[in-house]
């Protein structure tokens, strides 16, 4: 079997060769690849948060603005449906986003190899 080599002075094998022994073994890929995974995954919830935040601002701007005097009563009515519908969708964005937190804190996941 050939022994694979890395092209002289690559980044690659710099990153993966965690010990400097010019050697990369199988648990220093192992967790390089851990530590890509765990980056992603934080990356991925911070997007969710971020996305909670929006649409919980949003609809607390929202119905603040339509119960300000200088919006009309029939603008509101004119608006209602599509706001009931925004709203409810935006407010299942927060539950779901709550529900798998819990979900993951109860241990929900331990199937997910991180």
């Amino acid at each position: 079997m050939k022994q694979k080599t890395f092209e002289k002075n690559s980044k690659l094998a710099k990153s993966l060769d965690t010990n400097g022994d010019g050697i990369v073994t199988d648990r220093e890929l192992m967790m390089k690849e851990r530590m890509v995974r765990l980056d992603n995954q934080d990356k991925k919830e911070d997007q969710q948060r971020y996305m909670v935040w929006f649409s919980a601002i949003s609809v607390t701007l929202f119905i603040v603005i339509l119960m300000l005097p200088i919006v009309p009563l029939d603008r509101v009515d004119h608006l209602s449906n599509i706001a009931q519908t925004w709203v409810i969708s935006n407010m299942g964005i927060i539950g779901a986003f709550i529900a798998s937190n819990a979900f993951k804190k109860n241990g929900g996941d331990k199937h997910e190899p991180i």
